[in-house]
């Protein structure tokens, strides 16, 4: 468990610092392969419950989703570099600041040495996709960024002790399905009105 819960960490520092595409792409389906297997090592045997959410979890996050993001990379061309705001070093740098904070915050929750670990590479992921969502220019990082924190939400959910429930999280991974779905849908209109997937020219915009 420790070992699967330090790899969902090191990919998600990977995709919070990547700056290509397909290789951030590729990172976040390998996270969500990882994160399927979560419900069998939690459950303490293997049950229909715990294998039906596993599979929807591989199916959904390691699947469906990057096959979106990977179709919209290519039908937009976009370009393959994955623009920021802020340069390479500060985003390095920021991000280990945020996974210190992480681990200290989680020091305080009074879990367990395996839980704890657990719980801050969850909160790492949440603060990780949440800092892509704000400082990356192009709408698919930003999509990138807002599974990377839906990620974090489910490990550190799996980590502070909360039952897995099949009907609730089958509902989460269809809505976030959904949102992923309509998203790609969106980039797709915007590029074909404005040629370009770059937020930071929003401002030029005029009546």
């Amino acid at each position: 468990m420790n070992t699967l819960t330090v790899l969902l960490l090191l990919l998600g520092i990977h995709l919070a610092v990547s700056e290509r595409m397909r290789p951030a792409i590729r990172s976040l389906a390998a996270q969500g392969f990882l994160l399927g297997l979560l419900p069998l090592l939690e459950s303490p045997g293997i049950t229909w419950r715990a294998a039906a959410l596993s599979l929807a979890t591989m199916a959904v996050k390691g699947v469906a989703i990057p096959a979106i993001l990977t179709r919209a990379v290519s039908r937009l061309d976009i370009g393959q570099e994955s623009e920021s705001l802020v340069s390479t070093k500060a985003t390095i740098f920021l991000t280990g600041a945020l996974t210190m904070a992480a681990f200290v915050v989680c020091t305080r929750f009074g879990l367990s040495g395996k839980d704890e670990l657990g719980a801050a590479a969850g909160l790492t992921l949440l603060f990780s996709g949440l800092f892509t969502m704000t400082t990356r220019v192009k709408a698919v990082s930003q999509v990138i960024g807002f599974v990377v924190l839906e990620n974090g939400i489910f490990l550190f959910g799996a980590a502070s002790g909360s039952e897995f429930t099949l009907p609730i999280e089958l509902g989460i991974f269809l809505d976030l399905f959904v949102a992923v779905f309509l998203m790609g849908i969106l980039m797709f209109k915007i590029q074909r009105a404005f040629t370009h997937m770059d937020f930071r020219k929003i401002h030029t915009l005029k009546d």
